[in-house]
């Protein structure tokens, strides 16, 4: 059998099959309805039959409960591949999801379980999304709380991520104005601007509609203090960009260097498209270095990998 491993997110769906690796933008508050239809497309393009599946999207508004969001999304993959394998937070294999609720948000444990599988007993995983982070410390096991709520409370979870977040989140001031709180621009165009994302890495919509050149995100950086760029000019719109992304590696530097102490741990492992940001706050590994591309999808990646082994 063909495999797949699959992450299914919110706006993401990142899929691997171990040499080829791809993001693909789908928000599933607009397009649950597509779901099936697009995993089919995936299968038939990988040639796939059988997949290692993780959930996040079950948070996603276009579902009443998670525990909706969480059935909706594993019976389109069950009608799609002739096997299918989910992982819940406790690290369990099964082609049975009897609680959906051991199914939300799952990502992470499969590229922890992964990597202990691969040998590495003590560190700090960090991975860094379009959207959010995950810092998991493990301890020959995964010493994370096992909900969204309990990890946003012990830090475990930083709901930022570097395409998808507004920037009046990260930077609140600039030259003593206060950054509106208006989506006018995403931290995707904060990275544009500092040249560390290209126009196809820019992998979500703009809050404007308008295009992922380096001036128009200057634009949309600009309407955070309530300019046009002319107005602005583009010096303090890359200095918006400049200081949103220090702003960035100081909240992780502060959270990272906190979970690595607390738990006395060894070493810190990075990946996910702001693996890059993760490195300029922290010493750590790049799984880049070891994983190549499968870095910046990992949990899909890690599926893939503990489903081969069934």
């Amino acid at each position: 059998m063909n495999s797949l491993g699959i992450d299914i997110g919110g706006a993401n769906l990142k899929v691997s099959n171990g040499k080829e690796h791809r993001i693909i933008y789908f928000p599933m508050w607009k397009r649950a309805k597509e779901l099936k239809d697009k995993l089919t497309e995936i299968a038939r393009e990988f040639r796939a039959n059988r997949a290692g599946v993780v959930i996040t999207a079950e948070l996603a508004d276009v579902f009443k409960s998670k525990k909706e969001g969480i059935e909706y999304i594993s019976d389109a993959c069950k009608e799609v591949f002739e096997e299918v394998y989910f992982l819940d937070f406790d690290g369990r294999l099964t082609k049975e999801i009897d609680d959906p609720m051991k199914f939300c948000a799952s990502n992470w444990m499969a590229s922890v379980s992964f990597l202990l599988k691969e040998g590495y007993r003590d560190f700090l995983f960090v991975d860094m999304g379009s959207t959010t982070t995950d810092l998991i410390p493990v301890k020959d096991r995964p010493l994370a709380s096992r909900t969204d709520f309990e990890r946003l409370r012990r830090k475990e979870l930083l709901y930022f991520g570097v395409l998808r977040t507004p920037v009046f989140y990260v930077l609140r001031n600039f030259m003593d104005a206060e950054l509106c709180p208006e989506l006018f621009a995403i931290t995707a165009d904060v990275f544009r601007v500092t040249g560390e994302i290209s126009e196809d890495e820019y992998n979500c919509e703009t809050p404007d509609g308008a295009g992922k050149s380096v001036k128009e995100c200057m634009q949309r950086l600009a309407r955070t203090v309530c300019c046009d760029l002319e107005e602005l000019g583009e010096m303090n719109a890359k200095l918006i960009a400049l200081k949103s992304k220090k702003a960035m590696i100081r909240i992780l530097k502060k959270h990272i260097g906190a979970k690595f102490v607390a738990n006395d741990l060894k070493n810190v492992l990075a990946c996910g498209i702001g693996e890059f940001l993760i490195a300029q706050a922290f010493d750590c590994k790049k799984l880049s270095e070891i994983y190549g591309e499968a870095s910046k999808l990992f949990p899909a990646f890690a599926m893939l990998k503990l489903v081969e082994e069934v």
